[in-house]
């Protein structure tokens, strides 16, 4: 395998000096080269496959136009709105002329080495990682997540997202409710106390009743069941997220219990495969699409600025979807 083209072997081929060729692929118009000349270099190096180094073009820049998207290995990127919310943020940073690199660090690695002009942080950042970035002054924002000094939070909002679950319950005539809180493995996430301090607070003003057993991590998808519906008689259950609800729809199933004629179920997350199950689960959604793109808006608006602010927070609107999983309880018209 032969060894990477080089600038040299492009100005070689051309017939002109690397400076030159350095010049025209990094756009600069204001320099003596015909036209022919620079579409010559532009194909000779689309031909070669040579790239410009972008350590060596970002010692002569203040900026790098490089942005970087952080995650951590917990992070389940192709999982809930993670993989809309990445998309989200590419779309406008490129749009915006910078280029994106991701990375799922190993743990105590801090910020990478390279320069790069901001950063956009995702579930779970590692708090090495965003150290370093406080260390080093590099601009942030916070999307689906709130740690450090960033910029900007983006987050969903929850609490907009369960009153919209709880009134659509009772509307239909619920009045006991259990909820699946999150597990206890779960990632730290401001989602889990929201949720929850929310449902609790609006079933007083609601009169509605929270079986017990709210407070507890969920474990287990037939003894939930077995304690909150067959036991305590909820006739709906509020579902921290959608795998949770998954395994709620399975056991069931198998307990003889009907989903929505015994049983109404409302979840978080619309998400695959939520919408394809028998029946299609009610959920409360919101856009990772949208949250990307205002993180990244935020980010850019920053990068723009020539003083610090106060770190802003924005909530994305979350909206009701009603499937097939939620009716009248059983003996109400």
């Amino acid at each position: 395998m032969g060894s990477r083209p080089t600038i040299t072997d492009v100005a070689k081929i051309c017939g002109v000096t690397p400076a030159t060729v350095s010049r025209v692929l990094n756009g600069k118009a204001k320099f003596s080269a015909s036209q022919a000349v620079r579409d010559k270099i532009v194909a000779t190096a689309e031909k070669l496959g040579y790239v410009p180094d972008l350590s060596a073009r970002n010692l002569n820049r203040r900026q790098t136009h490089i942005i970087g998207l952080f995650g951590s290995p917990q992070t389940h990127v192709a999982e809930g709105i993670n993989e809309s919310l990445i998309e989200g943020c590419a779309e406008v940073l490129h749009a915006g002329g910078y280029d994106v690199f991701f990375e799922l660090g190993a743990l105590n690695r801090g910020a990478p080495a390279w320069r790069f002009d901001g950063a956009i942080l995702i579930q779970a950042p590692r708090p090495d990682l965003v150290a370093d970035l406080d260390k080093r002054r590099v601009p942030y924002v916070c999307v689906n997540e709130r740690v450090g000094k960033a910029s900007a939070n983006v987050l969903a909002d929850d609490v907009m997202g369960t009153r919209r679950a709880v009134d659509h319950l009772k509307q239909l005539g619920h009045t006991r409710i259990a909820y699946a809180n999150a597990r206890a493995t779960y990632l730290e996430h401001y989602s889990v106390s929201e949720r929850y301090e929310t449902l609790m607070t609006l079933s007083k003003g609601r009169h509605v009743q929270v079986v017990p057993g709210h407070d507890t991590p969920f474990t287990s998808a037939k003894a939930f069941l077995t304690s909150a519906v067959v036991e305590q008689k909820a006739t709906a259950v509020l579902c921290y997220d959608h795998r949770i609800a998954v395994e709620l729809m399975g056991a069931a199933a198998g307990m003889k219990l009907r989903v929505p004629q015994d049983v109404s179920l409302v979840c978080f997350n619309d998400v695959f495969p939520v919408a394809q199950m028998h029946p299609p689960l009610t959920t409360i959604t919101v856009s990772g699409r949208d949250i990307g793109r205002i993180g990244a808006d935020m980010l850019l608006h920053n990068l723009r600025k020539t003083s610090s602010t106060p770190t802003k927070e924005i909530r994305v609107a979350e909206d009701l979807i009603v499937r097939g999983s939620t009716a009248p309880p059983k003996g109400t018209d």
